[in-house]
């Protein structure tokens, strides 16, 4: 992945969120965003492309690249959890993102406040988590 290799993260996070962007995501294609944002460490692509899955199962689950992403326990997991539950947790106002609640946030609020701490903006959704978690747990040892 060229933009990890040689360190080009604003493109990379400039592309996905296009990628990302309404149209973007199709019923042909949300299978294979889903792979491929997983595999390059995409979180807010991997995020819309499977809030896209959730909105439209039915027609991802019959086109060609869902047979792939069936042969991924770790994928199917995550699809059943955001499809059953995930999304519902998620409020439709951003009260998650105004806390602390930082598994609730969005990709985007995540980024930007670890943006703001200048800390790496990089990596999954559970990474960028892990990171605000530890910055805060950091914050409270120094207090």
């Amino acid at each position: 992945h060229a933009a990890d290799k040689y360190g080009c993260m604003r493109l990379k996070m400039a592309v996905e969120a296009e990628m990302a962007a309404a149209g973007g995501i199709t019923t042909d294609n949300a299978a294979e965003l889903i792979l491929f944002a997983d595999a390059t460490n995409c979180a807010m692509l991997k995020e819309a492309a499977m809030e896209y899955f959730v909105t439209n199962a039915q027609a991802v689950m019959e086109s060609e690249g869902f047979g792939q992403v069936k042969e991924s326990p770790a994928i199917m997991a995550e699809l059943m959890a955001v499809a059953l539950g995930g999304s519902k947790k998620r409020p439709a106002s951003s009260d998650a993102d105004s806390g602390r609640d930082y598994k609730r946030m969005r990709v985007s609020t995540l980024r930007q406040q670890l943006d703001d701490k200048g800390l790496d903006v990089d990596g999954s959704k559970e990474m960028l988590v892990a990171r605000l978690e530890e910055a805060e747990s950091d914050v409270i040892e120094v207090e």
